[in-house]
């Protein structure tokens, strides 16, 4: 069962190896009950059993992937620390990206806000909405950074939403970082994800050997 979820990690990060701003998931694991045994006497065997391992958590790694030039001018990477803040009016919640692919998008006031591929606003540093008549020209951006980026709430889509231990995010207005033009591509390491996948299927087939040798 461990394997099988360390498998369903390693093929989502396949699985999102062109996605823009995708960060790489980490299967974490970590050893149920076990007790030592004993070898009568009360002398202990040295050797132990339990109820094998569980996947403790997911860690993301929030490295940074490569930036490819677009050429568009909605279209914005990081190059540095930050996210982007986007807000979803339907739901009143805030999230946080990596991926800057935005477009315009014609709001029920007739104003078209900077939003990105599923009608988010896209926030500048003060946290209200982009507008903008034309695509061309430089937008003000918003970029926020945390203390902490570890223990982030993966919420799909590329977005992800602090917890407590992560602070308040400091909004800058992206001078020295921001690039207008690019997008940040995913940072999976498919070369890395398969040398995972080969381990993956070995200790897989040896556990499974093990079950079979102790039902004989």
């Amino acid at each position: 069962q461990s394997m099988q979820e360390r498998m369903n990690v390693i093929s989502n990060n396949i699985a999102n190896l062109n996605t823009e701003g995708y960060k790489t998931k980490n299967g974490t694991f970590s050893d149920l009950v076990y007790s030592q045994m004993g070898s009568g006497q009360g002398v202990q065997a040295g050797l132990t059993h339990g109820s094998g391992s569980k996947l403790s958590k997911t860690d993301t790694i929030f490295a940074q992937g490569n930036l490819t030039q677009t050429g568009l001018p909605l279209d914005y990477a990081i190059n540095g620390d930050g996210f982007f803040a986007l807000y979803n009016p339907e739901t009143q919640t805030r999230t946080y990206t990596r991926s800057g692919s935005f477009q315009l998008s014609l709001q029920q006031g007739g104003e078209f806000y900077i939003t990105d591929g599923n009608g988010k606003w896209v926030l500048d540093q003060n946290g209200n909405p982009i507008t903008a008549q034309s695509p061309e020209g430089e937008h003000p951006i918003g970029v926020f950074v945390f203390e902490q980026k570890n223990g982030m709430q993966s919420v799909g889509n590329s977005e992800f939403i602090p917890v407590e231990k992560n602070g308040t995010p400091t909004a800058t207005d992206g001078q020295g970082v921001l690039i207008q033009g690019a997008v940040e591509d995913s940072n999976v390491d498919f070369s890395k994800e398969m040398a995972e996948i080969l381990q993956t299927q070995r200790v897989y087939q040896m556990s499974l050997q093990m079950v079979k040798t102790s039902d004989e």
